[in-house]
């Protein structure tokens, strides 16, 4: 009990510390898009959250017996930072998607008004 209290503290606390970097780059990197930039951020901060949280709860229910309570937290913990690295880099390529889908729309526009 004490190794899965630990594991869900661990992986609550390493989403949360990612989460937020994801949040301050997502600001900055979506800063050119104005009025929309916040929102979005927030929407895609948001499902970053929710779906590691899940996978913390899932990753905590496996069975995984790595010979001690030690080495199965340590285990579940590399787990989720594999994990967490794979949430990563989609979170980053969904704000990198948002930025050229606005500069193509901008660029189109651009385009259209010169016609």
């Amino acid at each position: 009990m004490a190794s899965l209290l630990t594991f869900l503290v661990a992986g609550t606390l390493l989403v949360a510390v990612d989460g937020h970097l994801l949040r301050r780059s997502g600001t900055a990197y979506l800063r050119e898009l104005g009025s929309t930039a916040a929102p979005l951020n927030q929407l895609v901060t948001v499902v970053f959250h929710l779906a590691t949280l899940g996978l913390v709860a899932l990753i905590a229910i496996l069975p995984m017996d790595l010979g001690g309570e030690p080495k199965t937290v340590v285990g579940r913990i590399g787990a989720l930072l594999l994990v967490l690295a794979a949430a990563h880099a989609v979170t980053i390529w969904s704000f990198g998607r948002i930025r050229a889908r606005h500069e193509s729309e901008i660029l189109t526009a651009e385009v259209a008004r010169r016609s």
